[in-house]
């Protein structure tokens, strides 16, 4: 049973897991996404670092003032800017590992993200603003408030980022031992980025998933392969963890994980449909109604576009269609 155990920070609060092991969980969007605190024994691991430098010095007080010692370890599990970009407040003391891939992929795709979000966010925000003083359907404004909260927590972060890279790569496998609990690091290609690595701790039956899972959240699925994504989790699902902490929402088990394997199945069953009537257009998606059990997920513009995306990958296949 995890219980909340610190709260001192206003972009996370932190459940304890089991002895020694705790999930940052995002309350804002300086943090937004899950990140892993892990006292191995000998030694403190962070699995990734949040969206900003503001929120990773939260963490890493917390972690000096819990363990008199800020953590030697840092694995980034993909090259999202939300799992990565508080890096540098780390790297001081701490070694960043990640598998090759990811590394490969934060040097280029994630390079052109920040030139994007350096030239652009101040503008973006200053437009989602104005789109939400003019709108007056509440749902559009609860959409645009969380990215108005998004765009203003880069522009408060820019200024004083700086990407610091992994300094150790690994391929599919990567395993960390300290005196109370083992590392295991998992590597799957191409499930939501090219690269996505979980981290395992079998002695107290925890994985951090980062955003291979969401819980009571809509995923964006189109950055990678769903079917991928869903032959990573039907292996994950083999491995016998109880507590599986997502890369956004609260910490989940066995069945949000079977839950999320159902939403990835239902958008393939779904866009499978469109594309044998020869009804896949913007409109159609547009009008399409979430199911009740997902209605209450967050970023709900996701489901749409994970349709439009899986119709077009399907469409795309010659023909065939594969049952995920």
């Amino acid at each position: 049973m995890h219980k909340i155990v610190y709260s001192q920070s206003k972009h996370f609060t932190l459940d304890s897991l089991a002895e020694g092991i705790f999930a940052a969980i995002a309350e804002d969007m300086f943090a937004d996404g899950n990140v892993g605190l892990i006292d191995l024994g000998g030694q403190i691991l962070v699995f990734d670092t949040f969206l900003t430098p503001q929120a990773a010095t939260d963490l890493r007080q917390f972690a000096s003032d819990n363990y008199g010692r800020t953590p030697q370890i840092v694995i980034n599990s993909h090259y999202h800017n939300d799992h990565i970009w508080g890096n540098q407040i780390f790297a001081v003391d701490a070694q960043i590992i990640s598998s090759a891939r990811t590394r490969d992929l934060i040097t280029t795709a994630g390079m052109e993200e920040l030139q994007w979000y350096s030239s652009n966010s101040a503008q973006r925000l200053e437009s989602l603003r104005a789109q939400y003083q003019n709108s007056s359907d509440e749902q559009q404004q609860k959409q645009l408030s969380l990215w108005i909260d998004f765009y203003g927590s880069v522009v408060e972060a820019l200024p004083y980022l700086n990407i610091s890279m992994p300094s150790i790569t690994f391929n599919r496998h990567l395993e960390i031992h300290g005196t109370k609990h083992t590392a295991k690091l998992i590597t799957f290609e191409g499930g939501h980025t090219g690269s996505d690595t979980v981290l395992y701790l079998p002695q107290a039956g925890v994985i951090f998933m980062s955003d291979l899972l969401f819980v009571d959240f809509h995923p964006y699925l189109a950055d990678g392969d769903p079917q991928s994504l869903l032959n990573a989790l039907r292996e994950l699902s083999q491995l016998g963890a109880t507590c599986y902490v997502p890369g956004h929402g609260p910490v989940g088990n066995v069945e949000d994980l079977e839950k999320f394997i159902g939403y990835i199945e239902h958008c393939f069953d779904t866009a499978r449909r469109l594309v044998e009537i020869g009804n896949v257009n913007e409109e159609v998606i547009k009008e399409l109604e979430i199911p009740e059990k997902y209605q209450n997920w967050q970023v709900p513009q996701f489901y749409q576009t994970n349709i439009s995306f899986l119709c077009e990958r399907l469409s795309s296949v010659n023909g065939d269609k594969p049952a995920p």
